[in-house]
């Protein structure tokens, strides 16, 4: 490669490398993976080229010299973002808050794939503890949609808790699932009593328990969802073959046939 170029895009990665010690740029820092590659490798990397450039342009013997410079501060930069010693790094780096943005999708990523297992706390399996650890006639991929359980991380969509419908005689039970107990830190459990169920209906993508539509995701602007009607209000599920589904639901618990 011509040795302007080598150089160009030294410098290119060395003004970036600059931004983000200095602070000027800190967005970076909010990632989990890897957080001290921009001011470790980015540099090592920026410097190598640089040095390469200046060998290339030099020519022998000096090409030899600047050449062996770049790999070897190359090294030492992929070292550091390899070692991340807490010594390493400007003052605002070293003191920064460690507690990493899940609004960041990878943050979230990482989170929700090295979390703990629930165990017995899982959702799922509290859910069967209050049904007596009893076998689900039926089990269905649903989603609640629940405005008052917020969005803990870029995991999850607002206002809707992905897990499945538990089918039982004598109640309609929705857990969530593992990685939802995972970002939220806490289960989700709601029990419906057969008893209090009076309609099932089919409701239009984006349909709040409210009457309302929200939801600026493109499941929630595709998926149908469910509306059953209990004597406590109206609770919505978000669920593939909403229309199946309904009949489902309505042949095993309304007392009379939905209009």
């Amino acid at each position: 490669m011509d040795g302007v170029v080598l150089i160009a895009i030294g410098l290119v990665c060395l003004a970036a490398a600059w931004a983000c010690w200095t602070g000027r740029w800190r967005g970076w820092s909010r990632i989990a993976v890897m957080p001290q590659m921009p001011i470790t490798m980015l540099p090592g990397a920026g410097a190598c080229l640089l040095l390469c450039g200046i060998g290339v342009l030099a020519g022998p013997p000096l090409q030899g010299v600047g050449i062996g410079l770049g790999v070897a501060v190359a090294i030492a930069g992929a070292v550091l973002a390899l070692w991340g010693p807490s010594w390493w790094g400007p003052r605002w780096f070293r003191e920064r808050d460690t507690t990493y943005d899940l609004s960041v999708p990878l943050n979230a990523a990482v989170a929700a794939s090295v979390g703990t297992d629930p165990g017995p706390a899982a959702s799922d399996a509290i859910a069967r503890a209050q049904m007596g650890e009893r076998e689900p006639d039926a089990r269905w991929r649903a989603h609640l949609v629940s405005a008052e359980h917020g969005r803990p991380s870029a995991m999850q969509r607002e206002g809707v808790v992905r897990g499945h419908l538990l089918l039982y005689p004598d109640a309609l039970v929705f857990a969530a699932d593992v990685r939802e107990d995972r970002m939220r830190g806490r289960p989700v459990v709601k029990v419906i009593p057969a008893a209090d169920i009076f309609a099932v209906r089919r409701a239009p993508a984006g349909a709040q328990a409210d009457g309302s539509k929200a939801g600026n995701d493109l499941p929630s602007r595709v998926m149908p969802r469910l509306r059953i009607e209990t004597g406590e209000g109206p609770v919505v599920f978000e669920t593939a073959s909403a229309g199946r589904r309904v009949r489902e639901l309505e042949s095993r618990y309304t007392r009379e046939p939905v209009a």
